[in-house]
């Protein structure tokens, strides 16, 4: 199968290519608009792998681009979620990403009767959370009668200084209000809300987090029926929280335009702009975790399923820290499922609803990534 990991040598994207690579089934394209960045990491690539150079603004190239792809594994910033998706179904082509902060998330949502039309399938959010957090929910719910509760909680230890991904995405997670889904009902809640102490498998262990926009709430309430409470918290580093509290509250998160030296632009365009000159920081040993707890009765009695994982910094190999690590191998392996027909349905939709879950957590032991699942009372 031809697959192509469009922005794959980004922070992300390169985790995904290299996964793709490793698999001897897999004719792998790198799509980026650095196509100086993308050809040296098809040289470092094992096997035959090829580079192109592709701008995602301009449709007609992307489409001449995609066209020859069964699988388009995309790893660019969420915000070209659609215009991909839009894309690939002009090319006839399957799509998986990363996820979409909710609101695109719901937004790409939309498409699922024109993929379904077309017979292609469209994985929406596939990295570490959303997309491993999706799968491990769904193998909790698939031992229960019937479903009452998600609570997921994602936590990290070492990593480095500054921002571990996207730091357009970390300030949008940071700054715009979190949803959760209490009650039967959707509620938004003020940024950084609901500081929560929990504990994570080690060494990761103790850790603050907070309620966070994140795209499992777009989905989960749909997809498990009659589920009665949904949330998402994240657990920042303490610093990178004190740094971004700081923006907040200067007020240079605003999206309000000012003028300033003749031209119009508000803070946040600017912060944007800065941070993304800022050098990004190197690989270093990181591990990070989430955790699961699926709530709601099997057999006449209460029961609660927790599903835990850690994945640690793949150094020596692949020179990527844990976060490219648990966020782009799961979007390679979903994509070599999509692209043999090993999934449950066509149409766009989450992971839950696209992956088996038995399938794919055997998938990721064999390749170190351990889903714990217990049964806890």
């Amino acid at each position: 199968m031809k697959v192509i990991s469009l922005g794959g040598c980004g922070a992300m994207g390169r985790a995904t290519s290299h996964e793709l690579a490793e698999n001897g089934d897999v004719e792998l394209i790198i799509a980026d608009a650095d196509r100086d960045a993308a050809e040296d990491l098809a040289a470092e690539l094992p096997g035959e792998v090829d580079a192109t150079r592709v701008d995602v603004t301009d449709r007609d190239r992307l489409v001449d681009v995609l066209v020859d792809a069964d699988v388009v594994a995309n790893a660019l910033p969420y915000s070209f979620n659609v215009d991909v998706m839009e894309a690939c179904l002009e090319a006839d082509a399957h799509y998986l990403d990363l996820g979409g902060l909710y609101h695109k998330t719901r937004e790409q949502l939309e498409l699922d009767g024109a993929f379904d039309d077309a017979g292609l399938t469209a994985v929406l959010g596939i990295g570490a959370s959303p997309g491993l957090t999706n799968v491990a929910a769904a193998r909790g719910a698939s031992r229960l009668d019937r479903v009452d509760e998600v609570h997921i909680r994602t936590g990290a230890k070492g990593g480095g200084d500054g921002f571990a991904y996207s730091a357009k995405t970390i300030l949008d997670e940071l700054t715009m209000n979190p949803v959760v889904f209490h009650d039967g009902e959707f509620e938004e809640l003020e940024p950084l809300s609901g500081r929560e102490t929990y504990t994570m498998p080690e060494p990761v262990g103790e850790v603050e987090g907070f309620h966070s926009i994140h795209s499992e709430l777009a989905t989960m309430p749909d997809t498990f029926e009659g589920v009665e409470t949904v949330d998402f918290r994240v657990a920042f580093s303490p610093d990178l929280v004190n740094i971004c509290d700081v923006l907040i509250g200067l007020n240079l998160t605003s999206e309000e335009e000012v003028e300033f030296a003749g031209a119009e632009f508000s803070p946040r365009e600017f912060l944007d702009w800065h941070l993304d000159q800022q050098p990004k920081p190197g690989a270093v040993e990181e591990w990070k975790s989430f955790r699961v707890d699926v709530v709601g009765e099997e057999d006449g009695d209460p029961a609660r399923y927790q599903l835990t994982t850690v994945v640690e910094s793949r150094l020596d190999d692949w020179g990527l820290k844990a976060t490219a690590v648990w966020t782009g191998v799961p979007m390679g392996i979903a994509a070599e499922l999509v692209g043999r027909g090993d999934v449950l349905d066509t149409g766009a939709k989450p992971p839950e609803q696209l992956l088996d879950p038995e399938l794919f957590i055997d998938e990721l032991r064999e390749r170190g990534i351990e889903i714990v699942e217990t049964r806890r009372e």
